[in-house]
């Protein structure tokens, strides 16, 4: 479960670069907070219903993660 939550290869671009990277590089940092807890909630509402629970439940958990490790990427906001 460990890979499919933290580092799943499907969202592998090319060695070394995940598309969360690119997401975190497009946005601004509250955009990309904005999307980060899009995905808890996502994963928090569906929990159980298309994986496994305890696997929605560590896929939410890890966005909160994600956001704190990846907001030094975002793009300044030009309108600040």
């Amino acid at each position: 479960m460990n890979d499919n939550v933290k580092n799943p290869k499907h969202y592998q671009i090319i060695e070394g670069i995940e598309s969360i990277d690119i997401i975190a590089r497009s946005m601004t940092v509250e955009q990309f907070r904005g999307f980060c807890l899009g995905n808890i909630l996502k994963y928090r509402i569906r929990a159980g219903k298309k994986d496994a629970l305890e696997q929605d439940i560590a896929k939410s958990n890890e966005y909160k993660k994600i956001f704190e490790n990846k907001k030094h990427m975002c793009v300044r906001d030009i309108n600040a």
